[in-house]
């Protein structure tokens, strides 16, 4: 026998107030999770700069002068001090932001990231005001939306990940560390295809490739020997970084947790919601009818 409309809406009540519950735990976890990520970001990047520049091109490392080296190190150094601002701030959105629609969220985000101030002038703003804490922490009721929400952090973390490894590439190659000749594109789609992997015997947060240069035409119907160039760059990997922290792994496990319990919150209020309108559909079939 089928649900009455009231029936429907409290069990959509209940499920929007665990989702509510479920929201603001996640908002906590996230906001120390991202805190702790944003350490062992900084921590596995300078390793991984040091390994390169001492265990794979320590040729190159030690033909630059002292001002240079200095010059790359405090290059590494700026790049990582504005990591953890960039990740905390995914989480630390105003409350009218939050409760806004998805979307809207989104187009914030990429606006404010363009501003380099904007998060200086937030956090002034905060300051200057005395706000209820609970009034900027997501408080949405909607499974749907906390669960794009979700997706929308963890997708910027990766996103975070893949431009750092970018620029930390960019000054090991300035620096000539790096071949220069390493093709960006090739360098790109190795990052699309090996991300989330872990390899046995891996360097963590180093990839390695294989590349075929300098073939030259053939010249008096002799054949020239190709060349194979193993090249080697940054690429953090976030699964390699929690795995490396014990710490992080038990909040990000944590997380994981909260959202099996949203994925199935979220799935028993759409089974819900077309149940409402199935019900809702037959109520208004009938007041219309007539024999």
């Amino acid at each position: 026998m089928s649900k009455s409309l009231q029936q429907i809406r409290q069990d959509l009540t209940v499920f929007e107030k665990k989702t509510k519950e479920i929201a603001l735990e996640l908002n906590r976890l996230y906001s120390n999770y991202l805190e702790s990520l944003s350490q062992s970001v900084q921590q596995q990047l300078i390793l991984a700069c040091y390994h390169i520049c001492t265990q794979i091109y320590p040729e190159q490392f030690l033909k630059l002068s002292f001002s240079k080296r200095e010059k790359l190190q405090n290059n590494l150094r700026q790049l990582c001090q504005g990591i953890q601002d960039q990740l905390l701030f995914y989480s630390e959105l105003p409350s009218s932001v939050l409760q806004a629609t998805v979307k809207e969220q989104v187009v914030f985000q990429l606006s404010e990231l363009e501003k380099p101030s904007s998060k200086e002038e937030h956090s002034s703003k905060i300051d200057d005001s005395e706000v209820d804490p609970e009034s900027q922490v997501l408080t949405s009721e909607n499974p749907e939306e906390l669960v794009n929400w979700c997706k929308t952090i963890e997708q910027r973390i990766n996103d975070t990940l893949e431009n750092l490894s970018k620029e930390a590439n960019n000054y090991l190659q300035q620096a000539q560390i790096i071949p220069t000749d390493l093709p960006s594109q090739l360098l790109e789609m190795t990052f699309k295809a090996e991300e989330g992997e872990l390899s046995a015997g891996r360097t963590p947060n180093i990839i390695n490739l294989l590349v075929e240069t300098n073939r030259e035409k053939k010249e008096k119907g002799e054949e020239s020997e190709s060349e194979i160039t193993r090249f080697s760059a940054i690429q953090l990997q976030l699964s390699e970084i929690v795995f490396a922290n014990a710490t992080l792994s038990l909040k990000r496990k944590e997380i994981r947790n909260f959202l099996e319990k949203l994925k199935k919150i979220h799935q028993s209020y759409r089974q819900a919601q077309q149940e409402y309108a199935k019900v809702e559909a037959e109520t208004a079939w009938r007041s219309s009818w007539h024999e």
